[in-house]
């Protein structure tokens, strides 16, 4: 009968397996630390940081920033607000200027903006002879380089006449309000007729000599009072659906 073969002997102590397991999950702990330390780049922080700041502005609760601006009084709820856009404004009156740049008498057009609208002014001598309101000879050539900028946007148009405070001296315009007026319509008249522009866009307005620039008592100031208006409002054309009366 063959001899049973002795256990071997352990060689190495019971307690040493679970201080091997607990080395190994602990080199395991430190390795995926060092993973994640090495993602936490500059470069990755400032993206995580670009998208916190991205949420702060969008769901923050206050004064300064946010869609939800601040608490209604008591602190009962939340007012929703839109969250303010950048304006077009800056971008029009540099693409304004460097049409005009280029035309006759540019030295005697003015540009003046705001964040709601963008006004050129435009001496009333350079578009219409004195008393008139058909554009001269020449006159077509400043209002057709506008016609890139005008005509590529959604922004409503809206032209103003301006007179200084001498009475019309003829018969055609009874006094400066129909002057002013039908000067202002000749521009957007050329606008939409000759340059082929949206219609629904433009409008125009006389003031005769209700918003002088300058005090009327001087032959200068009246002539800086006499000019045309053109401003590039910044609200835009809102396009309606097509309804019918009929349910």
């Amino acid at each position: 009968m063959a001899k049973r073969k002795k256990p071997e002997e352990i060689s190495a102590p019971l307690w040493f397996v679970s201080y091997a397991d607990l080395v190994t999950n602990m080199l395991c702990f430190f390795v995926m630390l060092f993973a994640f330390s090495s993602l936490d780049s500059p470069k990755k922080r400032q993206e995580s940081e670009s998208r916190d700041e991205m949420f702060h502005a969008v769901f923050s609760i206050n004064a300064a920033q946010g869609a939800h601006q601040w608490l209604t009084m008591g602190g009962k709820g939340i007012l929703m607000t839109p969250a303010s856009r950048k304006s077009e404004m800056p971008q029009i009156v540099k693409s304004v200027k460097n049409k005009l740049h280029k035309v006759p008498l540019a030295d005697r057009l003015r540009v003046f903006s705001d964040d709601q609208m963008v006004k050129i002014q435009i001496p009333a001598n350079v578009l219409f002879e004195s008393g008139r309101a058909e554009m001269k000879k020449g006159a077509e050539e400043i209002l057709t380089a506008l016609v890139p900028i005008v005509g590529t946007i959604e922004n409503y148009v809206r032209v103003d006449g301006h007179t200084d405070d001498l009475p019309a001296r003829n018969t055609t315009y009874p006094s400066n309000w129909e002057l002013s007026t039908a000067r202002a319509c000749s521009v957007v008249r050329f606008f939409v007729e000759e340059m082929n522009l949206d219609p629904e866009r433009f409008s125009a307005q006389g003031y005769a000599d209700n918003r002088p620039k300058l005090k009327n008592d001087t032959p200068e100031a009246r002539e800086a009072n006499r000019r045309v208006e053109i401003i590039i409002l910044g609200n835009k054309k809102k396009v309606v659906k097509d309804f019918t009366w009929d349910q």
